[in-house]
């Protein structure tokens, strides 16, 4: 009789992306239902009436509209101010769905969210289904896509939702060109990969550093650097294209060559004497003499707060370590700091309710709300590095996964410091955050030994 060990190696494995398909379209079914009950409401949006239906505001809900609508108004090359000073990319997506039907435009955007967040979560975790991480698989698959925040974003206008989906689809695809080690299929995979970054960055041009790096990271492990040398310039050149395309637009339009000009403003806020590392109402900011156009002049700002920064290394770290605390603040709470004022999940929050009445607001401020604030933000970044340990320790294609997620996170919250601290920045790397808690999570409740599936590291 084979022994138990030997019957259980035996035994057909249960296959999960069917579960993860079948699960990620109930999902996005249960979506729809409440994309239909959002009730239209009025907003101002370039000092006319304009009418939200099918979708919520995300944080800067507003200036993407009014870029949307001198898209519409005026077409790709518009004057709108906001065009230029904001990145037109998102925008320009809403333009691309208005083809669909210009009266449905914001449900069209929610629905397409919705099925692209679905897609990555679904396709993320099947590709984790075929290495070692498979017991890990549906833990990390159940925490992205019913996380509330990360999940119900893909119902508002802002770029969170496509951009924490490309970052899970991105991942993915490169899981998928290690297990299958095909190098007729690595160049496809690799242009696709690029796209999706490109694409990331169109919309969030911050985000163009993690895929860069990431790519590179990728070609370099799979091919080394004398082989891999042409592929990064290949990559390079798609990933580029598409930041350069809104410099283009913004040439054409009103002669800028920027991507986008609020960047210098933005680091500005977060910096100097007065600054505390987020939002103020009223802030000094950094003496900076300033000449030029509005791009020279993002430019000249930009220069002046690194200056300060490099001239002032006390009072950096300090703002650093503020802007991080808020960077991974909660939603909600007295320790929370940011823009997700607007966070779908905040409308029925079990601890916004309670803080409604005079006694709740007590508790959920006071000292006892500070205490779970704090074990909230302290054990998700425990449970990150936690995550990450374990991938590491494995020394194969489980260690680079972990890679490509702290090089996401990590990249996206040193950008925070030298900008200004704020938890929506968080949203985009949500799916890698929770992947890594997934699986320190999962560690956690196995005594402390990663389940790994039996069988060979792929390397």
């Amino acid at each position: 009789m084979a022994s138990k060990s030997k019957r259980a190696r035996m035994a057909p494995q249960r296959n999960l992306s069917k579960t993860f398909m079948y699960l990620a379209i109930a999902v996005w079914l249960i979506k729809l239902l409440i994309i239909a009950r959002i009730q239209a409401a009025s907003y101002e949006i370039s000092g006319k009436p304009y009418s939200i239906d099918g979708a919520w505001l995300g944080a800067d809900g507003e200036n993407y509209l009014t870029g949307f609508t001198g898209l519409i108004r005026d077409g790709v090359f518009s004057k709108e101010g906001i065009l230029n000073y904001w990145p037109a990319g998102y925008p320009l997506v809403i333009l691309f769905l208005s083809l669909f039907g210009k009266s449905w435009v914001l449900t069209s955007l929610s629905v397409f969210q919705s099925i692209i967040f679905s897609y990555a979560v679904y396709f993320f975790a099947s590709q984790l289904e075929e290495t070692r991480l498979k017991k890990f698989a549906y833990l990390v698959f159940i925490l992205i896509i019913l996380n509330p925040t990360l999940s119900l974003s893909s119902i508002a206008i802002g770029y969170e939702s496509l951009t924490a989906s490309g970052f899970l689809i991105a991942t993915g695809l490169i899981i998928k060109d290690f297990v299958e080690k095909d190098d007729k299929k690595l160049i496809k995979y690799l242009v696709v990969d690029s796209l999706i970054f490109g694409l990331m960055s169109f919309m969030q041009p911050r985000l163009i550093i993690s895929g860069i790096f990431i790519t590179i990271l990728w070609i370099l492990t799979r091919k080394g650097v004398k082989a891999g040398s042409l592929l990064v310039i290949v990559s390079l050149a798609v990933t580029l294209f598409f930041p350069a395309t809104l410099m283009y637009r913004n040439y054409k339009a009103v002669r800028l060559t920027a991507v986008s000009t609020n960047l210098g403003n933005t680091m500005n806020i977060g910096a100097g004497n007065t600054a505390t590392g987020g939002y103020m109402k009223k802030w000094d900011g950094i003496p900076c003499t300033l000449t030029g156009n509005e791009s020279q002049q993002d430019n000249q700002r930009v220069k002046c707060v690194l200056n300060w920064y490099a001239g002032n290394p006390v009072k950096s770290l300090k703002l650093f370590y503020n802007k991080t605390i808020y960077f991974w603040s909660p939603w909600f709470g007295p320790e929370a700091n940011g823009t997700m004022a607007r966070n779908p999940w905040l409308t029925i929050s079990p601890i916004k309710n309670i803080a409604a009445t005079p006694d709740g607001d007590k508790l959920v401020y006071g000292g006892f709300g500070k205490l779970i604030s704090w074990l909230w933000l302290l054990g998700g970044l425990v449970l990150l590095l936690y995550g990450f340990i374990i991938l590491w320790r494995q020394n194969s294609l489980e260690r680079f996964i972990g890679n490509i997620a702290m090089f996401a996170i990590s990249t996206n919250w040193l950008i925070s410091l030298i900008s200004i601290g704020d938890h929506r920045f968080r949203i985009p790397i949500m799916g890698m955050s929770l992947f890594l808690q997934a699986i320190g999570l999962r560690t956690l409740f196995k005594g402390g030994k990663a389940p790994m599936v039996e069988g060979p590291a792929l390397r």
